[in-house]
């Protein structure tokens, strides 16, 4: 009998079906591999079919930038682990829809020495999480170097799965991008390409499906406070910031969420809020490490960032 080989594609497909039945098999939310949920540019187990349609109000937690190895120049990650221990004791107590967390998962880049280390301690801790709390991981200039390359793309892919995907929560259309690719896409033109292609195609979509809300992660912020400021690091290049907002805009995005600045930041673009969170790792600014809550209502957002010693015994989502 003659042997066949399967397509990639199918043999991609053939995964995402083995990881769905393993979910259901175990009776979680989890399938075998939290780290590994986001293939063929969704994320396994909150799909449209299952989360599409609003059923009631719920809350996120958006951390960013735990950045393993940041606060000892990548000598020894003990501050970081202390911090996102505690951050995700509080998750397990909180119980959150979701927890994102928007970039910069480890301060080593791929080709650093340390970049396996702080891989596996990132994993170590956050496997720690409740099974039945999806988590979703955004990639950050640090996971992928300041300008990605197909090399640091398939690294990033081997460790936590798409660089780029969107998923579906109580009705909420949530789509995670590479901003690295959008703020420099010199080492990689073409995935870049397909990104820019894939996000407009899900923002008409999104719009099209009627989303209950339509929400953005990333790790860059596209503008810190107002839409049209100057180029700089911790924001998008306006040559690519532009046509993305008004894609947005056309949308009706509700928020985009990112961290990168390692500090709080607040811009709004017409109705679009630009959320920028500080770091559960080593802050910047005057803010403390913590992490954002977000409560989502039919018709709107409410959102707070809290440092880990100010978060409440839990979230109160009665409608004010």
């Amino acid at each position: 009998m003659r042997q066949t080989t399967a397509t990639p594609r199918l043999a991609r497909a053939l995964t995402c079906l083995l990881f769905c039945i393993a979910a259901s098999m175990v009776g979680a939310a989890e399938g075998p591999d939290r780290f590994h949920r986001a293939q063929e540019r969704e994320f396994i187990g909150l799909s449209q079919e299952k989360e599409g349609a609003w059923k009631e109000r719920f809350f996120f937690v958006q951390m960013a930038d735990t950045q393993f190895g940041f606060f000892n120049a990548n000598k020894s990650f003990e501050q970081e682990t202390a911090l996102v221990e505690r951050a995700i004791q509080i998750c397990n107590r909180l119980k959150p829809r979701f927890v994102v967390v928007c970039g910069d998962l480890t301060n080593a880049t791929p080709a650093a020495p340390q970049y396996e280390a702080q891989v596996t301690e990132f994993k170590r801790l956050f496997a720690k999480l409740d099974p039945a709390i999806p988590l979703v991981c955004v990639c950050g200039n640090h996971d992928l170097g300041n300008r990605p390359t197909p090399s640091s793309l398939a690294t990033y892919r081997r460790n936590y799965g798409d660089d780029y995907f969107g998923f579906w929560v109580g009705g909420v259309r949530c789509l995670a991008i590479n901003s690295s690719l959008f703020s420099k896409p010199e080492g990689a033109p073409d995935a870049q390409e397909a990104q820019e292609a894939w996000f407009r195609r899900e923002l008409k979509s999104a719009r099209e499906q009627k989303a209950t809300h339509i929400l953005v992660f990333q790790h860059h912020s596209w503008f810190l406070t107002q839409p049209d400021e100057p180029d700089q690091y911790f924001n998008i290049p306006l040559i690519r910031r532009q046509p993305a907002l008004a894609a947005m805009r056309a949308a009706g995005v509700r928020a985009a969420f990112a961290g990168h600045y390692h500090r709080n930041a607040y811009g709004k673009d017409g109705e679009l809020e630009m959320i920028t969170t500080s770091a559960v790792g080593r802050p910047l600014g005057k803010d403390p490490s913590g992490f954002r809550i977000v409560k989502v209502y039919r018709d709107r957002l409410d959102q707070r960032y809290y440092g880990l010693d100010e978060v409440p015994e839990r979230v109160d989502l009665a409608a004010k």
